[in-house]
């Protein structure tokens, strides 16, 4: 006995549940599988629960800060079992509206693992029995999981990844050497540093998130050692091992080596796609390494069958998946997808926080592009001033003869927000000019966008 579908996701993550609840809205029959909880990565191990944590210590600086805007209070104390409650509690509010969405939507639900038998054919095993599912198409959503350096001493050593910090209550121990500079590293060193721990961040490349503006990285580097984290550029792990109940982590450095001692480690140096178990080469499905390879629809080289998210090592950002999602749906069921995957924003939610579209810089200059930067800095912007949140700056790209907007970086307070003004601005293909000349609410942060531009005009 098998079910039959229209469509069968395998992966409830953020893209895996958005394709599935559009496939349902279009009519078509579908059905989601998923091992673990819904949301995937991001709403139970990722995004959803480290913002809750980095609100709530964004909310505990404010607050140890108050004392400047003539708010007296006492020196706030962390309670750490509620602090993991209340990150629970938005988590199992957001897990169960998703639930809600999918059975408001007629769309079954299988708990287990998924395998592809063939093209049309899934093997669905909930750990007791085997189901056979048949599908007229397949979006394969898998995700991906922290990828582990082959560091010497690591495993004998023991480590966190980014899953430690979400786990019920962890011990946080005094120091922590964090080895990776990236997204995960600099937010987990951001909410770390708050709650007490001494933190060290090990970069083996010359700047913090390498795929940001240099500038902007330049900009966090200072912040974050204003906040007392350390941080340790253009040097490699040689190894780590113990020494007695301390960790100490080997550097290769340019003056010579080095020795750092904490009382935990924490990888943070990527992560790598889930295709193990999954039919891959049952089926022969195209690969680039451990990648999924698909065309501009989402879909692989196996007629019926596509792959979004993560598992195709495109973008690893939640809303990227989201809208591969609906643009693989969109394909399947011949609806026009009028995004543009090109015009991808990325966020930082560090304090301050980062925000980013288009070509950095650096990569604009590499194409050959002529263009103007304009620049401007929030020590001149008064909501910025009015919040004490002074350091940043907006830097936006404009070609010279065009007016294209090439590329928006913004790092300051309610960045991630801004930058969607930005996105749109790109989407829609205005120029600079068009953009400048929106009027902007005063006094508000969003006024220091149309300020870079109007450094762009002179």
């Amino acid at each position: 006995m098998s079910d039959q579908y229209d469509l069968v996701v395998i992966g409830g993550g953020p893209g895996g549940y958005e394709a599935a609840i559009r496939a349902a809205q279009y009519g078509l029959k579908t059905a989601l599988v998923e091992k673990g909880e819904l949301g995937g990565t991001c709403l139970n191990r990722g995004c959803i629960p480290t913002k809750a944590l980095l609100h709530a210590c964004e909310v505990l600086s404010q607050t140890r800060d108050a004392g400047e805007l003539g708010i007296e209070v006492q020196e706030p104390q962390v309670n750490l079992k509620k602090l993991y409650s209340y990150r629970d509690k938005v988590v199992h509010r957001l897990r169960n509206g998703i639930k809600g969405l999918l059975k408001g939507r007629g769309v079954d639900v299988f708990r287990g693992t998924g395998c592809l038998k063939d093209a049309g054919i899934i093997l669905m095993d909930d750990g007791g029995t085997v189901q056979t599912i048949i599908a007229r198409h397949i979006i394969l959503a898998t995700g991906s999981r922290p990828a582990v350096p082959p560091i010497s001493g690591l495993e004998e050593t023991g480590y966190w990844d980014s899953r430690k910090l979400l786990e019920e209550n962890p011990e946080l121990p005094g120091s922590l050497v964090i080895i990776g500079g990236g997204v995960i590293g600099v937010e987990t060193a951001t909410i770390l540093n708050d709650l007490g721990v001494k933190v060290t961040i090990v970069e083996m490349m010359d700047q913090l998130l390498p795929r940001m503006d240099l500038e902007i990285a330049g900009n966090l580097l200072k912040e974050l050692k204003k906040a007392g984290i350390i941080v340790k550029l253009g040097v490699k792990v040689k190894e780590v091992r113990k020494n007695g109940t301390a960790k100490e982590c080997v550097l290769e450095t340019a003056a010579g080596e080095m020795v750092l001692e904490t009382d935990e480690l924490m990888i943070a140096t990527g992560r790598q796609t889930v295709i193990d178990g999954i039919g891959i080469d049952q089926v022969g499905i195209a690969l680039n390494g451990d990648r999924i390879v698909v065309d501009r629809n989402m879909k692989t080289n196996i007629d019926g069958i596509y792959a979004i998210g993560d598992v195709t090592g495109t973008w690893w950002l939640a809303h990227a998946a989201s809208a591969e999602g609906l643009a693989a749906v969109d394909h399947i069921t011949g609806k026009p997808n009028h995004t543009n995957r090109d015009i991808m924003p990325v966020c930082v939610y560090t304090r301050p926080e980062i925000a980013s579209v288009g070509m950095t810089e650096q990569v604009a200059r590499e194409s050959g592009r002529h263009f103007n930067i304009g620049k401007f800095f929030l020590a001149g912007n008064g909501k910025s001033l009015i919040m004490g949140e002074t350091g940043g700056f907006v830097k936006i790209l404009c070609d010279d003869k065009t007016g294209e907007i090439l590329g928006t970086h913004i790092i300051g307070p309610r960045a991630t927000d801004l930058i969607a003004q930005l996105s749109t601005a790109m989407s829609a293909e205005l120029i600079c000019e068009e953009v400048g000349a929106v009027i902007h609410s005063h006094p508000t942060v969003s006024e220091s966008v149309m300020e870079a531009i109007h450094d762009i005009e002179g």
